[in-house]
């Protein structure tokens, strides 16, 4: 079946459902969603110049192969992705952490990349039943690289949490 088959409605109850849901059970965080675009088919902008991102970002990418091959990445800005690792650790400072913190923060953010792909993963096999996901990476002020030829759609989604907004980028071949 090919990706378009997908209907949008359903990625976007996808998206907002898996954000919300991964948020809320890890650290009980309310994340709200705010809008979307869709890359390909309407040719909207990207959507990443609308985060704060001035002192860094974490993006948490994971790819997915089988009947159909795409990557969902999440995308916060560093103090957010600090603020979600103290409420995991239930630190006042990533400091408190025996040992690299930021080791620590990379391999909690790949954590939140496993739920969320998980429940990305899940949503999609209804149209997909053969699917399965590769290992989170966590890039540090750089994001995944996008060859939008090669995609037959890349939607993103914008939220707010944290006190910031945070992206999710859905892109399939």
């Amino acid at each position: 079946m090919p990706t378009e088959e997908i209907p949008s409605e359903r990625l976007d109850n996808l998206a907002r459902e898996a954000v919300v849901t991964v948020f809320d059970s890890m650290v009980s965080e309310t994340v709200s969603w705010k809008s979307r675009a869709c890359l390909i088919e309407n040719g909207s902008s990207d959507m990443l110049g609308s985060l704060p991102i001035a002192d860094g970002l974490y993006a948490i990418v994971v790819s997915w192969v089988g009947d159909v091959n795409g990557k969902v990445m999440l995308v916060l800005p560093k103090a957010a992705a600090e603020a979600f690792a103290l409420k995991l650790f239930d630190l006042p400072s990533l400091d408190w952490l025996e040992g690299d913190s930021e080791e620590a923060l990379q391999d909690t953010l790949g954590e939140l990349g496993n739920m969320l792909a998980g429940l990305v993963k899940g949503g999609l096999t209804k149209w997909y039943p053969r699917l399965a996901l590769t290992t989170p990476k966590v890039l540090k002020n750089r994001r995944m690289k996008v060859d939008t030829a090669t995609m037959s759609f890349r939607r993103q989604y914008l939220f707010e949490g944290f006190g910031s907004e945070l992206l999710i980028d859905f892109c399939c071949e």
